[in-house]
């Protein structure tokens, strides 16, 4: 397929939230940055705002290093934690741990391209959008799913997941001063049955290479005292039941729940602040904690990118 003429407008990128679907961000950043469309800005909501701070910090490729060589023991781990807090089930430490792996700068400023998260204000109820100070209060406030994630204390606020208020931020990319924007919802399209076994059997993780066998080592050293029983555990917690008839997981029921009013949310936006162009990968059915699922999940955005070529092609070549 040929190259995206340049354009001279400024096109800001949307990435919604939807936790493990998030993957399929990375398939369309790479299959953008093969077209040659510059990304002036991005926003993100909850794993979208990890993608997003991953890309701006020029660390894609380490971010589908992960995504490709991860495996559902080291996808648990990141879950693990010994000791419930009070106002949620995780206090993000491990997660967040592996995020000052992987991305190379503190301060949202020091990013290449302008970057902001999108949090929610749990008493105030309101939008907050974190564009300046440390990348990693900002991504802890934008992922904390309620329930799941303790809230994040900041500057006197109780911050939580931004997917209560703005799941799909197009507005805030428009904010920043985007001529036109392009969304990637991760949510409400899903792969029919007929493909996803197809999908499923390219899901097994890579050969760790050498740059991230280090991060690999370092997840697998998570709570080292958690024996085999407890891993096995949190993984029936976080994957989705085999039968229709089985009991929900408290996650099943935390992260469900969390979803349906994403969904709402994210469906009465776009009707009423519609982006310029809209990316659907059809991941809708991959649960919010599986992470182990990289490879397929990547390889749909990137295949939702084809799709959209016809519209991309019309709207960011110079004259249209």
């Amino acid at each position: 397929m040929p190259v995206i003429p340049h354009t001279h407008r400024k096109i800001g990128l949307a990435l919604g939230s939807g936790g493990a679907r998030g993957w399929a961000h990375v398939g369309v950043l790479q299959r953008l940055n093969s077209l040659g469309i510059p990304i002036h800005c991005v926003a993100g909501t909850s794993i979208g705002s990890v993608v997003g701070a991953l890309y701006a910090s020029d660390s894609l490729e380490t971010l589908e290093d992960l995504a490709t060589q991860l495996d559902w023991r080291h996808a648990t781990r990141l879950f693990l934690e010994v000791n419930f807090p009070r106002s949620g089930l995780l206090s993000g430490k491990n997660f967040m741990s592996l995020l000052h792996n992987v991305i190379p700068v503190h301060a949202i400023s020091a990013l290449k391209i302008p970057f902001a998260a999108v949090a929610t204000d749990i008493q105030t109820e309101k939008e907050v959008v974190l564009s300046s100070g440390s990348i990693f209060d900002a991504l802890r406030a934008s992922i904390a799913i309620p329930g799941i994630f303790t809230p994040m204390r900041l500057q006197g606020r109780n911050l939580v997941d931004g997917g209560l208020v703005n799941p799909l931020p197009v507005s805030v990319c428009r904010a920043m001063g985007a001529d036109f924007v392009i969304a990637v919802d991760i949510n409400l399209r899903s792969a029919p049955l007929s493909k996803r076994k197809q999908a499923k059997r390219i899901s097994a993780p890579a050969e760790p290479s050498q740059r991230m066998e280090h991060l690999i080592a370092n997840i697998g050293k998570l709570m080292p005292q958690l024996q085999t029983p407890m891993e096995e555990a949190v993984k029936r917690w976080t994957q989705p039941q085999k039968k229709d008839t089985a009991e929900l997981s408290i996650f099943d029921v935390l992260t469900r729940s969390f979803r349906l009013i994403e969904n709402q949310i994210t469906r009465h936006q776009l009707a009423i602040n519609p982006p310029d162009i809209l990316i659907q990968p059809e991941v809708g059915h991959i649960m919010t904690l599986e992470f182990h699922r990289g490879p397929e999940t990547i390889a749909a955005g990137a295949r939702a990118v084809n799709e959209a070529l016809p519209q991309l092609l019309q709207l960011l070549t110079p004259n249209a």
